[in-house]
């Protein structure tokens, strides 16, 4: 997917394509570079924030419809009083399309909760309320997802980099840190939409 583009995937079953450490974060050879010490910047964090996201979905199934959420990115200011240079980051997400049913909301964040488990990542909190539940997660490598539901059952997973440089390689889009709320849901599906 493209910075600031919009991606849809289609079906159900099947989908398909449609916290931050000091100083500059270093990614241990996972491929976004050469070399096994390289500064992760802006394109990286987003690459890598895709992967962790389809992943994600990849884990689901049937995997819920969905399409991509508006990218951003920005600056975190150093806390007060620490000396430290600007970091950046970038979140990207995904909405979630199909109508998942109050009692299948807990089911699909217990499926999430449980693939991150298994990856070791951190879980930092789980809602399990029946409305509104949610779940959020840390990995090793500081980056932070997020399952959450809304009052009217539009449902959206993020994952957002921890600071890592600006990129000077290209155009990383920028945004508002207030995300808007997903859209509604629409497409029926018949394990997520059921009632029982």
């Amino acid at each position: 997917m493209q910075s600031g583009g919009a991606e849809l995937n289609v079906g159900c079953p099947g989908g398909g394509p449609g916290g931050a450490p000091a100083g500059p974060f270093r990614w241990p050879g996972a491929g976004f570079r050469s070399g096994p010490e390289t500064a992760v910047d802006q394109l990286d964090a987003a690459a890598r924030c895709e992967t962790l996201l389809q992943e994600t979905l990849d884990a689901v199934r049937p995997m819920p419809v969905w399409q991509g959420a508006p990218a951003r990115a920005g600056a975190r200011l150093p806390l007060p009083g620490r000396e430290s240079e600007l970091l950046w980051y970038v979140t990207r997400g995904r909405d979630i399309l199909t109508v998942v049913s109050l009692p299948r909301r807990v089911v699909l964040v217990g499926v999430v909760e449980r693939h991150w488990r298994r990856r070791g990542w951190m879980i930092t909190s789980l809602d399990a309320d029946r409305g509104r539940p949610g779940v959020t997660a840390t990995t090793p490598d500081g980056y932070r997802l997020a399952l959450r539901f809304g009052e009217s059952g539009e449902a959206g997973l993020t994952a957002s980099s921890p600071g890592v440089a600006r990129s000077e390689r290209g155009p990383v889009l920028s945004g508002s840190a207030d995300h808007c709320a997903p859209p509604l849901p629409y497409v029926s599906c018949p394990y997520w939409s059921a009632l029982v």
